[in-house]
């Protein structure tokens, strides 16, 4: 951890994460038990806590994926609610405007890992 920086909580090499890929860990986020992805989307690295804006399900409930048919968007399998993967943004009009919960996360030293002073805990789980 760096000096007066927020926790790190690795999650996985960075080269493990191909662009499309997702992560799920368990965690405690502002003192609540939640889930979180932590995806890679154009070479980028995001994480949001696993709840969709419309309904409290986690986008993947009902299926095991979490990106559309098209690999450019993030999807609700409970009810099609679409997300853009760079900002956690809604793009479906029922949903408009509203935005995923991002955590804060790092690509560093060949490792991805989460770095945000509202997590106290974290923990992979498994694929």
């Amino acid at each position: 951890m760096v000096q007066g920086g927020p926790p790190r909580f690795p999650v996985c090499a960075a080269a493990a994460l191909a662009d499309g890929e997702y992560r799920k860990l368990r965690l405690v986020f502002e003192k609540r038990d939640e889930e979180c992805l932590v995806l890679r989307f154009e070479g980028a690295v995001y994480a949001y806590i696993n709840r969709c804006v419309h309904m409290p399900r986690r986008l993947d409930c009902e299926r095991k994926h979490v990106f559309d048919a098209t690999g450019r968007y993030l999807r609700c399998s409970m009810h099609g609610i679409v997300y853009q993967p760079q900002t956690g943004a809604s793009v479906s009009a029922m949903c408009e405007g509203e935005r995923l919960r991002a955590v804060e996360v790092y690509e560093e030293g060949g490792e991805i890992g989460l770095a945000d002073f509202r997590v106290t805990a974290a923990e992979l789980i498994p694929a």
